[in-house]
């Protein structure tokens, strides 16, 4: 399983929700850009995938 980012589902224009439940740190945003998921940091637990309200983080 992946962790996808559709930066074309994300607004990109506030602090994303879905950042602070990822229980490892592994989404990472840069200003209001679109978070990006550090592989080596996520465990794959689908939290936010759960909690992103605009449905642009999904898994593969």
């Amino acid at each position: 399983m992946k962790i996808i980012i559709e930066k074309r589902r994300c607004p990109q224009n506030h602090p994303c929700p879905s950042v602070r439940v990822c229980p490892v740190n592994a989404l990472i945003q840069v200003g209001f850009n679109a978070p990006e998921v550090d592989e080596n940091k996520c465990i794959k637990c689908g939290k936010c995938v759960k909690f992103c309200p605009m449905r642009a983080i999904r898994t593969e």
